[in-house]
């Protein structure tokens, strides 16, 4: 919340890049791709470590056995996982003084990039309904139902992919 009312105020820069537009490196696509679904995971993990939860695994599943969750908690550690994969295409999105970069990302943010649009399109097209996933439990935790969840996290999947190819932005 306080990373986007940080950016309101930013100018934003919009323009489209592809694989065209960078060299050809698998190898650091494949490591930024990775590296933007763990950091999906570990967002969850800090967050539940954080608040004390213990923290297992149920198959591909972050699970919190023998943790009491309140609405709250829930919601917090079934979206955090979000957060941070929005977080780090910010980060791959900007400098290192945070405006917004001129210049297509790298293969390596590229791979973070498409790694966000890929794990949206899953919760959207396979995962929405699953009763661990994040979906179900942001669902559980407000009391909406897992389509206006499952809608809600669209919107920055969308913007990140205006014009058929992911684009830089200023939220």
């Amino acid at each position: 919340m306080l990373l986007s009312a940080s950016l309101l105020s930013t100018n934003a820069f919009c323009a489209g890049w592809s694989f065209d537009d960078a060299r050809s490196d698998w190898g650091r696509f494949s490591l930024g791709f990775a590296g933007g679904i763990a950091g999906h995971e570990l967002g969850h993990y800090m967050v539940a470590a954080s608040k004390g939860y213990k923290v297992g695994h149920d198959g591909f599943s972050i699970v919190y056995p023998e943790a009491t969750l309140t609405a709250s908690g829930h919601l917090q550690v079934a979206s955090a996982g979000f957060q941070m994969q929005w977080l780090l295409t910010e980060l791959v999105l900007r400098d290192s003084n945070g405006k917004e970069t001129k210049v297509p990302p790298g293969n390596f943010g590229a791979g973070v990039v498409c790694s966000h649009i890929g794990i949206t399109l899953a919760y959207l097209v396979y995962l929405k309904d699953h009763k661990q996933g994040d979906v179900a439990g942001m669902a559980q935790a407000t009391g909406y139902s897992n389509d206006r969840i499952a809608l809600a996290l669209a919107i920055p999947g969308a913007l990140d992919t205006r014009n058929g190819t992911p684009q830089t932005h200023g939220l």
